[in-house]
C-alpha cells in the first residue's frame, strides 16, 4: 500500500537493502539520515574491491534506486534517484527523497524457510537440531532423537538458543510451544517467541529484511 512521504520512519543506524540499477545483488547498508521532501543518505555499501569500481560506475546522477527498510514489522520500500555519492569525509550515497512508499506487512508473520543451527529446552531436556523456518513471532525446532523423547506439549514453556539471535548461551529466548508432532526419531516443535530482547529483535529483523530481498 502507498503511504504518505512523512511516514518515512527510517532514523539513522536503520538497516537498509539497496538495488541499483544495472547491479543484480542487493546490497546491504544503513541509513545515515533525511531531510524530509529532500533527500535521504545512505552509508556506501561495503563490497570488494572488484565491485566497487562498478558499484561506482552505477552510481552517477540520477540513476535508479530502490531501498528497503523494516520498520515495526513492516518492509517498506521506496524508488529513488542517486543524487551523488562522496568519499570525503565518509563514503555515502545521497538519494532523492522519495514520493510515496511502499510497505509489506510481516505482522500476520509470513515465516521464512530455513536450516539454521540451534538448541532447545524443554525442563530438564536440551536437544540440539536446527531452525527450519522463523518469523517475528517465532520458530519451528527439528531435532533427530537419540534417546527417549522429552515429553512437550502444547503451551508448556521453552528456550531456543541460536547464534542468529545474539542470545546468553545460558537463558536462550523464551518461547511458548504452540505446535508439537513427532514421526520416528524426528520431533518436530512450533515455538512462539515471548518478549524478545533488543538486541536478539534487531538480529531478527535484519535476518528476515535480508531474506526477503533475495526471495521476493
Amino acid at each position: 500500500m502507498s503511504a504518505p512521504t512523512e511516514s518515512l520512519h527510517c532514523p539513522p543506524g536503520t538497516r537498509m537493502i539497496l538495488e541499483v540499477a544495472g547491479l543484480e545483488d542487493k546490497l546491504p547498508t544503513h541509513c545515515v539520515g533525511h531531510s524530509r521532501g529532500r533527500f535521504v543518505i545512505a552509508q556506501m555499501p561495503h563490497l570488494p574491491e572488484a565491485g566497487r569500481e562498478a558499484l561506482y560506475q552505477l552510481l552517477y546522477p540520477d540513476a535508479a534506486v530502490i531501498a528497503r527498510y523494516l520498520h515495526e514489522g513492516t518492509v517498506v520500500g521506496f524508488s529513488s534517484r542517486v543524487i551523488k555519492w562522496i568519499q570525503v569525509p565518509f563514503p555515502l550515497i545521497f538519494l532523492t527523497y522519495p514520493g510515496s512508499l511502499e510497505s509489506h506487512d510481516l505482522r500476520r508473520h509470513r515465516r521464512i524457510s530455513c536450516c539454521i543451527p540451534g538448541r532447545a529446552r524443554f525442563g530438564e531436556s536440551v536437544l540440539a537440531g536446527m531452525l527450519m523456518d522463523l518469523s517475528l513471532s517465532g520458530c519451528q525446532f527439528s531435532a533427530v532423537l537419540d534417546n527417549t523423547p522429552p515429553l512437550v506439549r502444547v503451551d508448556d514453556t521453552a528456550q531456543v538458543h541460536c547464534e542468529l539471535f545474539d542470545a546468553d548461551e545460558a537463558s536462550g529466548l523464551a518461547c511458548a510451544v504452540v505446535r508439537v508432532a513427532a514421526s520416528g526419531r524426528r520431533l518436530e516443535v512450533g515455538l512462539k517467541f515471548r518478549n524478545l530482547p533488543p538486541a536478539a529483535r534487531s538480529a531478527l529483523d535484519a535476518y528476515i529484511l535480508a531474506a526477503l530481498s533475495v526471495l521476493d
